[in-house]
């Protein structure tokens, strides 16, 4: 057996690399050091120390965020975007969310341990918590990387190629689906999620000009079908999965795709350690997430045809399994 203490020392060392990225956000940081200065400098303007200052720009270069010409320290130009508060694909108040929350987590978790497992929650019951987080964490994190994985994915299929509908579910703040929409100009779109982050979805549809192929709702007509169906991240937060897939079955209309993109723990342990730090808090707090190749099967069960898995693709947090499964066109 190998020593397990190159893992744990990687992982001690993630926790100062966390911290330091964490006071960066906070402080702003990374806006000041779009343009090169040094630990002089970065001192004075966030009321600092000089030494210290150093010691901190340099464990934040050993992460790769900051590079560094001499004295000077200055953000990477490929992170800018995602570091910088002007960039477009600006990360740092998702981050934060999520360094804040796995924190709490293992603060929690000794008296987690000593609860009984937790019911499942309905979501409504969370519906302001839920259109907050659509205005903030989820809409940089559908921005910086769900959005561009959605339409890499969709660059390679037929059915967004030609005039369809695609139901976006629980899309949250709707950039998943303007982005489809605004690549693919035959594509409508309808984003479907609770109340409140609807209404946040439908100003971001307005935004983008796309009112008159795009809209968010709170609900879904029960007779209506749709070309394509697209979900990520959802069914965590679904009481009866099973009901939810032949509801989505129903909706597809005969042909149609439905595109499923959700974390799935993996055989694997390297794997699942890229997944499980991330979902083991929302499991203990009742929610589900299946088991390497569960879901396939659940898909196949209500009478999906599996055309594809792509394991572990790029999303925010850990990656994702994509699935590919269609309606078929006649039914046996």
């Amino acid at each position: 057996m190998s020593s397990p203490l190159p893992i744990l020392d990687d992982l001690l060392a993630q926790q100062a690399l966390n911290g330091a990225i964490a006071l960066a956000f906070d402080n702003q940081l990374f806006d000041f050091l779009n343009l090169p200065a040094n630990a002089a400098q970065v001192a004075e303007h966030c009321g600092w120390q000089t030494a210290p200052v150093e010691h901190l720009l340099r464990l934040l270069w050993s992460s790769e965020l900051l590079s560094r010409e001499g004295e000077n320290y200055f953000v990477a130009s490929d992170a800018r975007q995602y570091l910088c508060r002007a960039g477009e694909r600006y990360i740092g108040a998702a981050w934060r969310y999520r360094h804040q929350t796995l924190q709490q987590f293992v603060t929690r978790l000794p008296q987690l341990l000593q609860q009984a497992a937790p019911g499942w929650q309905d979501p409504l019951q969370i519906d302001t918590a839920w259109a907050d987080a659509a205005l903030h964490q989820i809409a940089q994190e559908q921005r910086a990387l769900s959005a561009d994985t959605a339409c890499a994915i969709a660059d390679k299929l037929a059915d967004f190629q030609r005039p369809a509908l695609l139901l976006d579910m629980g899309g949250g703040p709707g950039l998943i689906a303007i982005a489809l929409a605004q690549r693919f100009p035959h594509l409508s779109a309808v984003v479907l999620d609770l109340p409140q982050t609807a209404t946040v979805a439908q100003r971001n549809i307005e935004r983008a000009g796309l009112t008159d192929r795009c809209c968010a709702l709170a609900q879904f007509a029960e007779n209506r079908q749709v070309d394509i169906i697209w979900s990520s991240s959802f069914l965590y937060f679904i009481e009866d999965r099973e009901a939810m897939l032949r509801k989505w079955f129903e909706q597809l209309r005969p042909g149609g795709l439905l595109i499923s993109a959700h974390a799935e723990v993996p055989c694997n342990p390297a794997d699942a350690r890229r997944i499980l730090p991330f979902f083991t808090p929302l499991m203990m707090r009742g929610y589900s997430v299946t088991q390497e190749g569960e879901l396939a099967l659940q898909l196949q069960q209500v009478g999906f045809v599996l055309e594809q898995q792509q394991r572990l693709q790029p999303f925010p947090m850990s990656p994702l399994y994509v699935l590919l499964a269609r309606k078929p066109k006649t039914s046996d």
